[in-house]
């Protein structure tokens, strides 16, 4: 039970009201203090210029939450006075604060507080308890600081980092994964795949007679091409697979924990949609069709490195482009998956 002290009695400065409201308007941060019963008592001159919520409109009453929140809730302040639970303060700033090392019983928090400012403002603010000589919570002192510009700063170099990143793995043409982080990922699911005893598989592909297309119709129509069958390889895969560009018109797809019938089947899909798929040249006047060999391969207790699995797909594909083209080759399997045109 909180014992019945006065606001007062927590410094002899309290006997002179006007001489510590002229302190506290001194302090350049935002800054306002609730008595034990969630009644502001200062609200400096520094936070009436942040938050557009005067003094005389604020002193005396309880509405602090009024100029930060569109509907009533307990400010960080309010929380330390009904005992400052970490389970209540992760309540309502959950992911957003910390337990202050500069002072006990005090907690740190920031927020985007969107009714602050023309377009809203990014604050940090710490929360501590006031108490009376023996030790008992008659209040609450909150100070805030703008650190909009910092915030905005921090969020920019993070989507700068993050674009970097993505263009650092990714494709420019064709928006898939490059060969960089195709061997980074192979690498991390052979790892895996050992790790938990479960197959993975792997399969190469290869653009048919690409090249004599370059050469007949020009790299921008290439380029077409290469772009399309990206969006067709998107389009087919399923959720937990990744595609990757490989390197000119060869591509490559990573199944985690698929069978060789599960791959060959998503694999048999794409080569379906590629051959439908009518390339328009020169305005429409010449329809050409455009085809892609496969090769697919399994991962095998033996593997040791990525290089196995993909000799063994590369194998494949080698088979299926010299067999005739526009079509599944499974590694170490003499039956081929069927054409469905």
């Amino acid at each position: 039970m909180v014992a019945e002290s006065s606001f007062t009695d927590m410094n002899p400065l309290g006997q002179h009201e006007g001489l510590l409201e002229t302190v506290f308007n001194r302090i350049a941060l935002p800054t306002f203090v609730l008595d034990q019963n969630h009644t502001i008592v200062f609200w400096n001159q520094a936070l009436e210029r942040l938050t557009a919520k005067k003094q005389s409109e604020m002193i005396g009453t309880q509405n602090q939450w009024i100029a930060f929140y569109a509907s009533k809730r307990p400010t960080l302040a309010d929380l330390i006075i009904e005992g400052g639970k970490d389970d209540a303060v992760s309540h309502f700033y959950e992911n957003k604060y910390k337990k202050s090392a500069l002072v006990d019983d005090a907690f740190e928090a920031e927020d985007f507080f969107p009714d602050i400012g023309e377009h809203g403002e990014w604050l940090s603010f710490t929360a501590a308890s006031i108490r009376d000589s023996k030790g008992n919570v008659i209040g609450a002192i909150e100070t805030l600081s703008n650190i909009s510009n910092e915030k905005l700063s921090q969020l920019a170099l993070q989507e700068s980092e993050e674009r970097y990143k993505k263009l650092s793995i990714t494709d420019n043409l064709t928006g898939l994964y490059n060969r960089r982080f195709f061997t980074e990922s192979l690498t991390l699911e052979l790892e895996r795949s050992r790790r938990y005893a479960q197959h993975f598989s792997l399969c190469l592909i290869d653009l048919d007679d690409f090249k004599e297309m370059n050469d007949s119709y020009g790299h921008l129509f290439g380029d077409k091409i290469l772009s399309i069958f990206s969006h067709i390889l998107k389009q087919n895969l399923r959720h937990s697979d990744t595609a990757y560009r490989y390197g000119g018109e060869e591509f490559a797809i990573i199944f985690p924990g698929s069978s060789l019938e599960g791959a060959a089947l998503v694999a048999e899909r794409i080569r379906t949609r590629l051959a439908e798929h009518p390339f328009s040249f020169e305005n429409k006047s010449k329809e050409i069709r455009v085809t892609a060999s496969f090769g697919i391969s399994l991962t095998t207790v033996n593997d040791k490195n990525i290089e196995a699995i993909i000799r063994r797909s590369d194998k494949a594909l080698y088979v299926a482009k010299n067999s005739g083209k526009n079509k599944i080759e499974i590694s170490k399997e003499t039956q081929l998956i069927p054409n469905l045109t």
